[in-house]
């Protein structure tokens, strides 16, 4: 097992002695170390480390409602796992698993949308090298609780991270006026109605997947994730008085110097422009489609404008 050789306060200033799995062992020097992303290490395959987190991520999505999702947050969402390494062995220095989540509800008086939508920065221990943690995660069926060398599993150190959302803000709603507005989702009261609903929640969220690499998601928010769209409805008439499509997204930075990563996250309220019904919404957002992304570039309700257009002024 790798561990960190530190005996006395001379040899603190003097440096420490990283020793390796293998028995390798690397003088790591404030002067002389320098650390990398892990996915920049020589002989590690970046679109495998992808890869690995990925299926980490739709295993946490998988099983999130009926662990962490219980909790006050229900509708958490992975951004982006990444670790920083030794440039000489590969041993890994730090990281960090970044999330997303957020509640709307729906002011029920003034049909205000109320989003809270806070972010996590998860510390994910671990005392191997770079080569070996990419074949634990590329190789482990159960990605999230295998033991990782040296530390508990990643689901047990996620265990009280959520407990620490960066940035909420939960919203007040008002008590005058009449109880006359209510969320989209809640709008229809027969099971077919709702499936249509998610539809097309479904349909925006993949045609957003689809762009994505290739327009938001190529700037420093590589890993922007559409999380919640919401929209308030008159509940006499269903006439949309607005709608709100939020997301979440990080970056991590590597300093060469220290190796501790530097995250930042962020989620972001888009306000999407519709004038018209719930209905006509839905037969906007579910009529068939050739491609995925055409549901983002279709005339919304009322308007002239796309859900496309909506993100070019919101989305980093």
């Amino acid at each position: 097992m790798k561990y960190l050789a530190c005996f006395t306060i001379a040899a603190l200033a003097a440096g420490c002695v990283d020793q390796g799995d293998d028995g390798d062992s690397e003088v790591e020097q404030e002067a002389s170390t320098t650390y990398m992303n892990i996915v920049d290490f020589p002989g590690i395959d970046a679109s495998e480390w992808y890869q690995a987190i990925r299926a980490l991520d739709h295993q946490f999505d998988q099983e999130c409602g009926d662990t962490f999702c219980e909790g006050d947050w229900t509708n958490i969402v992975p951004l982006t796992l990444s670790c920083s390494v030794s440039s000489k062995l590969g041993s890994v220095r730090d990281c960090v698993y970044t999330f997303a989540a957020v509640d709307a509800q729906v002011d029920t008086r003034n049909a205000a949308i109320l989003v809270n939508a806070p972010t996590f920065h998860c510390p994910i221990k671990t005392k191997t090298t770079a080569k070996k943690l990419l074949a634990l995660l590329s190789t482990a069926e159960d990605k999230l609780r295998a033991p990782l060398p040296g530390a508990p599993s990643i689901n047990e150190q996620l265990s009280d991270c959520f407990d620490n959302p960066i940035g909420a803000t939960p919203g007040t709603p008002s008590t005058t006026g009449n109880e006359i507005y209510v969320s989209a989702r809640d709008y229809y009261t027969s099971s077919a109605g709702l499936d249509r609903w998610y539809k097309a929640v479904t349909n925006l969220e993949a045609g957003f997947d689809r762009v994505c690499g290739d327009t938001f998601c190529s700037g420093d928010f590589g890993d922007l994730q559409a999380m919640d769209f919401t929209c308030s409805v008159t509940k006499s008439t269903g006439n949309i008085k607005s709608c709100a499509w939020t997301f979440g997204g990080s970056w991590h930075l590597v300093p060469t110097k220290g190796g501790l990563l530097d995250v930042h996250s962020s989620t972001f309220r888009c306000t999407v422009p519709v004038k018209g019904t719930l209905s006509q919404l839905l037969a906007t957002l579910t009529a068939p489609a050739m491609w995925d992304d055409e549901y983002l570039r279709r005339t919304l309700p009322g308007t002239t404008a796309t859900a496309y257009d909506a993100l070019l002024g919101c989305l980093p």
